[in-house]
């Protein structure tokens, strides 16, 4: 079957190498002027033939592959309005609004490193722009990454899962979801701020995080490779709930590949404002009384089921067993 499948490649490569060597893949602004019919079984083919064990020069080629096929074989207002039904090897998300799609996937390599591509289609007043998202070759640094902007040009990679619009008085923002497998010690999580201005130019990130401490562009959050953590957007509360993440021990305190989810839970409640945090929380699947809005320490649990703050946290413990499933998910795997 591997030796199939590495034929198969091989031999769709050659077909295409001709109109790759014609066109130069990654431009940021992409237009087409003749109409053709979108090919899902040919994108969800490449899509899915990253996702295989390959060498890194073969994967890198049909990744080439898949961004041509994304931004030059497609009309920009044809690809925007197309559902992808079919294609099940990437993230394909449309913003709630209809502002915006996203084309997003991962490129993982033998030696555990990998990479993330993202294509961005948005509507610009009445027209259709096509971008190229740039992963940032900046070295990850927290305190820089969560309280600078960035571009289209210099883009903080993940694989989105989930698109939450908020609007303020003056801009809408649309928060996402995103995971990262960053490398073989730890994973990440992310909470990402996308938005336009008014000439319609991509940001990422907003000052729209707070806490008691600080307000932050975005959040990052990174655990160990063999843990999880589940990051949920309650939409009947329009909240963020989360895993909180702590070392065993104070002494392992920022080597994160140590860190790993304990049995509480925090959330970043919109306030019209900002993504305010709010410790100790219950999220809505982990409760089945429907009293999201009280903290686990809350004392008027003790005349109903829930007798004191160790039953609380048990049955947190036992919910969020059930969610791992539904969590790994999330993970793009072939």
């Amino acid at each position: 079957m591997y030796m199939r499948i590495l034929t198969t490649i091989a031999l769709f490569f050659c077909t295409q190498f001709y109109l790759n060597a014609q066109t130069k893949v990654g431009l940021q602004h992409v237009d087409v002027d003749r109409p053709k019919a979108i090919d899902q079984d040919r994108i969800e083919f490449l899509a899915n033939a990253i996702l295989q064990e390959l060498p890194s020069k073969k994967k890198d080629s049909i990744n080439n592959l898949l961004i041509h096929e994304l931004a030059f074989d497609l009309t920009i207002e044809q690809a925007f309005r197309h559902s992808f039904d079919r294609v099940k090897s990437m993230s394909i998300l449309t913003s709630p609004d209809s502002s915006f799609k996203i084309f997003n996937w991962e490129v993982s390599y033998l030696d555990g490193k990998n990479r993330y591509e993202g294509v961005l289609i948005k509507k610009v007043r009445n027209n259709f722009i096509l971008e190229k998202l740039e992963p940032t070759d900046s070295v990850f640094d927290r305190d820089f990454f969560t309280r600078h902007l960035f571009d289209a040009t210099n883009w903080i990679p993940a694989l989105y899962y989930k698109i939450i619009p908020v609007t303020t008085i003056f801009q809408t923002y649309y928060t996402l979801l995103g995971w990262d497998g960053n490398d073989l010690l730890t994973n990440k999580k992310i909470i990402e701020v996308l938005w336009f201005n008014k000439e319609g130019k991509t940001n990422f990130g907003a000052a729209i995080f707070r806490d008691d401490r600080a307000v932050q562009t975005r959040v990052i959050f990174e655990y160990g490779g063999q843990n999880s953590m589940t990051l949920n957007y309650e939409k009947q509360l329009n909240r963020i709930s989360f895993n909180h993440l702590a070392p065993p021990s104070s002494t392992l305190e920022g080597i994160y590949e140590y860190y790993g989810a304990d049995v509480s839970f925090d959330a970043y409640d919109w306030n019209g404002k900002y993504w305010e945090l709010t410790q100790e929380v219950i999220p809505a699947w982990a409760d089945p009384k429907g009293r999201t809005n009280a903290k686990v320490t809350d004392k008027r649990f003790s005349s109903e089921d829930i007798l004191n703050q160790r039953a609380a946290k048990k049955i947190l413990k036992d919910s969020e067993k059930r969610l791992k499933k539904e969590d790994e998910k999330l993970k793009v795997t072939p």
